[in-house]
């Protein structure tokens, strides 16, 4: 009896015991690819947050805010919330390097999320308080700030830690996102800036209110990613929810470089619709006419061309947009360098892989060819608009230097 029981218990053991390691094995491989991913995903964050805040921090060291303006309860209030926000918004990718030992990554990378987007939009209400009316700022405010927080509790409530499964598509927009957001930011923090130094600066302009807006829905849209709902776990869901999502960040982008050129440059900002034109055009005519099988796969093209693209941009829009004149060389460069923006945008979005698994029976030679022309228009109109501003730059190489005398 006891050789038998002895003889069944290694048969149990020589069965279920290579089972057993297999099962272990493939949660461990699944855990550990999800902690990478959102190890990718929060450090796309920290790098937007640190984009975003750093130059708030700068603009007050070297005292380019004055206390005065601002009153110093606001402007020490503000100064916390940089650094609180700055902090929180590393600590999701740290916490991802201790995760399996400590903690759990999804519930603490989430509490951070959503701590980090709220303080997030609480400092951009800070910075556009100079720019933008009082009513519009709490207005939008409220609206955005309540959207995070019912959000957070939807997550909460219905237990939303879901092990996504389509995390490439995620990571993909949230990086498009997040860096589109951070070059807003700049920009606002520039108009902010502008409106700081000139007394005279008339708040609620559209360009003002646009800037805030956006930036606002951009947060908002960030951490939404980080906290995707359930009901969007299917990978042809996700993709349209991505897909919607960056498409209606790049719709604000371009309708806030239409303001800008419109108050620069007037009708001729209307030359601006060419490039969206041109390449949903030509992406509509090769969809109707492909035969080929149905693919998905795809590299998304990088941003940093034309997020550097975009800060030239703002840098030379934000110097001259109180000038109701500005110079044809001026005008010309930011016509193209707005124009290289949309370019790199959409061929960024055509890229990515949401647009070709949401269009299911599709190839992805339309979406391929219409990415290159896209890659094609970005880096022409960007060595033209390097040529302008060498043109721009020119007539500044006589002027003698001004020497700097040392303290005595």
């Amino acid at each position: 009896m006891t050789v038998c029981l002895f003889v069944e218990q290694e048969l149990n053991q020589a069965v279920w015991g290579p089972k057993l390691h297999q099962v272990i094995s493939d949660r461990f491989s699944v855990f550990v690819e999800m902690v990478d991913e959102l190890k990718k995903r929060f450090a796309g964050f920290a790098e937007g947050v640190v984009v975003m805040v750093c130059p708030v921090l700068v603009a007050i060291a070297l005292d380019k805010v004055d206390v005065k303006v601002y009153g110093h309860h606001a402007f020490f209030a503000m100064l916390g919330m940089a650094a609180i926000t700055l902090i929180i918004g590393i600590c999701p990718f740290l916490v991802c390097w201790f995760s399996g030992i400590f903690v759990s990554p999804v519930p603490v990378t989430a509490i951070l999320a959503t701590l980090s987007s709220c303080s997030l939009l609480i400092l951009t209400c800070f910075i556009a308080q100079l720019v933008v009316p009082k009513n519009t700022l709490i207005i939008w405010g409220v609206v955005f700030g309540f959207l995070v927080l019912l959000r957070a509790v939807e997550y909460y409530r219905r237990g939303d830690f879901n092990q996504y499964e389509q995390n490439k598509i995620l990571n993909e927009s949230h990086e498009f996102l997040t860096g589109v957001t951070g070059v807003l930011f700049l920009g606002l923090e520039g108009l902010a800036l502008e409106g700081h130094d000139d007394p005279m600066f008339q708040k609620g302009g559209p360009v003002a209110n646009a800037s805030f807006i956006v930036c606002a829905t951009g947060v908002f849209m960030m951490y939404l990613e980080m906290t995707p709902p359930i009901d969007f776990s299917q990978q042809r869901h996700i993709a349209l929810l991505t897909l919607t999502l960056d498409s209606f960040m790049a719709g604000g982008t371009f309708i806030l470089l239409m303001l800008v050129m419109f108050k620069l440059m007037g009708l001729f900002a209307l030359f601006l619709l060419a490039p969206p034109f041109v390449i949903i055009a030509v992406l509509v005519y090769l969809v109707a006419f492909d035969n080929a099988p149905a693919g998905d796969e795809s590299t998304p093209a990088s941003l940093e061309l034309t997020k550097v693209t975009f800060t030239g941009f703002l840098a030379v829009s934000i110097t001259v947009i109180r000038d109701t004149s500005p110079s044809k060389l001026t005008g010309c460069f930011l016509l193209f360098a707005a124009a290289a923006i949309v370019f790199g945008l959409s061929w960024r979005l055509l890229s990515q892989s949401h647009i070709r698994k949401s269009f299911t029976g599709v190839s992805s030679d339309p979406f391929d060819s219409s990415a290159s022309l896209a890659s094609l228009g970005t880096h022409v109109c960007i060595v033209i608009a390097t040529f302008l501003l060498l043109a721009m730059a020119w007539p500044s190489r006589g002027k003698p230097c001004q020497i700097v005398k040392p303290c005595t």
